[in-house]
């Protein structure tokens, strides 16, 4: 049985639709990317720090505690850098709150396992992350093209 919907209902319907589609527009986000990003942002980003914490006990050190905000501020720039299709590190450490020492490291490839020995292969990327100073991490992933690109930011707070 088919019931057709009120058409002021349809109205308003449209009307959400459009105001939605003008946010993203002006964010400079689309639906397209929002959900991937989203799914990066889990598992792919759980997986990571797993692997990071693993490398660190294997050296004798404290596991790093993750912090929102640091995983939400690597996540945009890991957005940024995908949407740019180019690597950059952050040029103003000074937006990211309480830290004494800082360090970051960005990279891409086509999976969490990659990107990891990637960076444990390069000396500077490794010791960012076997940094025996260092207590909080923030993992940023999105996936675009087919790539994960990925910023981790690597904090001791003061």
């Amino acid at each position: 049985m088919h019931c057709p919907l009120p058409r002021d209902l349809i109205v308003r319907i449209r009307a959400l639709v459009l105001s939605l589609f003008v946010a993203l527009a002006l964010t400079g986000t689309t639906g397209l990317v929002a959900a991937p990003a989203a799914e990066a942002g889990t598992s792919a980003e759980a997986r990571l720090l797993q692997k990071i914490n693993n490398a660190r006990a294997r050296h004798g050190l404290p596991t790093l505690r993750e912090r929102a905000s640091l995983s939400d501020y690597a996540r945009r720039h890991s957005a940024k850098m995908s949407r740019q299709r180019t690597l950059f590190h952050t040029s103003d450490f000074s937006v990211i709150c309480c830290w004494s020492s800082i360090s970051e490291n960005v990279g891409y490839a086509g999976s969490v396992r990659s990107v990891h020995r990637a960076f444990m292969r390069s000396p500077g990327h490794r010791a960012n992350i076997l940094d025996r100073g260092k207590r909080a991490v923030g993992v940023g992933i999105v996936r675009r093209h087919g790539q994960i690109w990925v910023t981790e930011i690597f904090r001791r707070p003061r």
